[in-house]
C-alpha cells in the first residue's frame, strides 16, 4: 500500500511534500536513543514516561510513532538505511496512520471550533481526553500509548493536568512527550520522564532519508540542503519540495549589500505572501533568522560584544514577534517587511552611520 494513498488526518504543521510522521514508515537516524527505548520495552523496566527532546523537525514524534508501532505489533520490514521500517500495508501502521487504532491517542494542538486552522496551544480539554482515553481502554491488554506532540505547546493549565496523570500513571500506560524546548515545561514534569536525547541528523542519513522521501537532487544542490537544513529532515524537504535553495540563496545575495535594495526585498516578499506560497514564506523568515544568528556568532568571534549582543536580542525578539504574528494571522507582508527593516538598520548602526533610513524605507 502506498502511503500517499492513505487518508491522513489533519495536523497543524502539515505542510505539502513533507510526510506527517505517523504515516512515516521510516526512522532515519537515532539508532542508539531508540535502541535504547526498544531495550527498555523489552526488558519490562519500560518507564512510564518519556521525554524526547531535541531541535524541531529531526525525527522526534516519528521516533515516537515508530515505537508505538513497534509495542502495537506492527510488521517491519528490511531496510539497510533506516533505523527501522514497517510495511505500509500493516494493518496496525494503517490505523495509526488514520488515527483508528484503540491503544494510542495522539495529542496535539486542536482545530478551532469555527472556521478553519488550528488552535494556538494544546488546551486542557486535550488533556482531559486522556483520562477519557485510559479509562475507556482500562481492559486491553499491552501498552495504551499517549503521544504529546509537541509539549511545548501545552497551556499551564493543560500541563498542570498533564502533571497529575504523570504523577498516578494508569497501568500499562506509556506517554511520549516530544519536546523541542527544555525550557518550555514544567520542570515537575521534566523530573517525572525518563529523558530520551536526540540529535540533528548527520549528513550521511539525511541523505538517505531525502532519497527515501523521493528527492534526489544532483551533488551541489543536495549538500546546500542538507548543510542549509542542520539536522532537520522536516527543512530538508521544505528546502527540496519549495524553492527553499534559491529562496536562501537570493536572501543572502540582498543581506550582503551594505545599503537595504528595498525595490528587491519588497519583490521577494511580495512573491513569497501568495496564496499557496505559505511553505515558502515560512523558509524565507527562518534563512532571515538564521541569518541573524549568524551574524551574531561572527561578530562575537570578531571581539565586537556589543554588536554581537545586539544581534542576538533582535533575533530573540523577532522569533517572538513572528511567531506571535503566525499564531495570530497577522499581515505577513508587513511582518517580513519590518523584520527585514530592523535588520538593515541595525547593520548601519553596526557600521557607525544613521540608521533610520532602511526602517523609513520600509516604513516601519
Amino acid at each position: 500500500m502506498s502511503v500517499s494513498a492513505i487518508d491522513a488526518y489533519a495536523t497543524h504543521d502539515a505542510l505539502e511534500g513533507v510526510p506527517q510522521p505517523f504515516v512515516t514508515p521510516e526512522l532515519f537516524g537515532h539508532r542508539e536513543v531508540f535502541a535504547e527505548m526498544v531495550e527498555a520495552a523489552r526488558s519490562g523496566r519500560m518507564h512510564h514516561a518519556w521525554l524526547l527532546q531535541g531541535p524541531a523537525g529531526i525525527g522526534k514524534a516519528t521516533a515516537a510513532f515508530a515505537m508505538s508501532r513497534l509495542l502495537g505489533g506492527a510488521a517491519t520490514r528490511e531496510d539497510g538505511d533506516a533505523t527501522i521500517a514497517f510495511r505500509t500495508d500493516d494493518p496496525v501502521f494503517r490505523q495509526i496512520a488514520v488515527g483508528s487504532l484503540p491503544g494510542l491517542i495522539h495529542i496535539t494542538r486542536p482545530a478551532v471550533e469555527r472556521g478553519t486552522g488550528f488552535r494556538t496551544q494544546i488546551t486542557v480539554e486535550e488533556v482531559r481526553r486522556l483520562g477519557r482515553f485510559f479509562h475507556a481502554t482500562a481492559s486491553r491488554e499491552g501498552w495504551r500509548i499517549a503521544i504529546v506532540d509537541p509539549a511545548d505547546d501545552l497551556n499551564r493549565s493543560a500541563a498542570n493536568a498533564l502533571l497529575k496523570l504523570l504523577e498516578e500513571p494508569p497501568a500499562r500506560s506509556l506517554f511520549l512527550l516530544v519536546n523541542h524546548t527544555p525550557g518550555r515545561l514544567l520542570p515537575t514534569i521534566r523530573s517525572r520522564c525518563r529523558l530520551a536525547r536526540f540529535q540533528p541528523l548527520d549528513a550521511g542519513d539525511m541523505r538517505r532519508a531525502l532519497t527515501a522521501f523521493g528527492h534526489g537532487p544532483d551533488a551541489d544542490e543536495a549538500a546546500t540542503i542538507v548543510s542549509a537544513a542542520e539536522g532537520s529532515v522536516r527543512h530538508a524537504l521544505m528546502l527540496a519540495t519549495h524553492g527553499g535553495v534559491e529562496i536562501g540563496q537570493t536572501l543572502e545575495r540582498l543581506l550582503a549589500s551594505p545599503d537595504a535594495d528595498v525595490n528587491a526585498i519588497m519583490a521577494l516578499i511580495d512573491q513569497l505572501t501568495l496564496k499557496g506560497r505559505e511553505a515558502s514564506y515560512d523558509l524565507f523568515l527562518a534563512g532571515l533568522l538564521a541569518s541573524i544568528a549568524r551574524e551574531s556568532e561572527r561578530l562575537l568571534r570578531a571581539g565586537d560584544l556589543a554588536a554581537a549582543a545586539a544581534h542576538a536580542e533582535l533575533w530573540q525578539d523577532e522569533s517572538r514577534r513572528l511567531g506571535e504574528a503566525a499564531a495570530f494571522n497577522l499581515d505577513r507582508k508587513q511582518m517580513a517587511m519590518t523584520t527585514v527593516s530592523r535588520l538593515f538598520a541595525l547593520k548601519s548602526a553596526v557600521r557607525g552611520r544613521e540608521g533610520g533610513e532602511a526602517a523609513d524605507a520600509f516604513g516601519d
